[in-house]
């Protein structure tokens, strides 16, 4: 019995390490694909760029700039010009990695004419993915990003 215990705990483990770079993988996979534009930012980066806007950072709180500390990278992955067919290929893939996580949750969409975004909270992060007919663009913040953050950058974009 311990053994069938230990087997299922060690299964349940490499299931959710497995998960919890899914997101990453899959930008990482098509990342040295001529057609796709990718970028990625180490917290370093990120930290860098935070510092250049400090004034700005000052008005949003101590606890949204801890919150931001946290994030670990980001990495973009743009495809332009492109067959649906491909867009809808990577999507799919994207569609099941999130189906696959618990901590998943859709907080936003918009749908204008042909173009669709959807805004998700994941147990790896903070992702937006945004489709057009020809275009796919991929956005994704790893780290603990938490909906405090997320309302704190909506808000900051409502008031501008």
């Amino acid at each position: 019995m311990k053994k069938i215990t230990v087997l299922v705990v060690a299964l349940l483990l490499t299931a959710i390490t497995t998960q919890a770079q899914g997101i990453e993988k899959l930008l990482e996979k098509y990342s040295n694909d001529s057609r796709f534009t990718y970028v990625s930012l180490g917290s370093g980066m990120i930290q860098l760029g935070l510092s250049f806007i400090g004034s700005e950072l000052d008005a949003i709180g101590n606890d949204v700039k801890d919150e931001l500390s946290k994030i670990k990278g980001l990495k973009v992955l743009t495809l332009e010009s492109e067959a649906e067919k491909t867009i809808a290929s990577v999507m799919n893939e994207l569609n099941c990695i999130i189906k696959k996580d618990p901590k998943a949750e859709l907080i936003i969409e918009t749908r204008d004419k042909k173009e669709i975004t959807k805004i998700y909270m994941t147990g790896e992060g903070f992702l937006i993915a945004s489709t057009e007919p020809d275009e796919l663009s991929i956005v994704f913040f790893s780290g603990s990003v938490t909906k405090k953050l997320v309302q704190a950058i909506a808000s900051g974009i409502n008031k501008k």
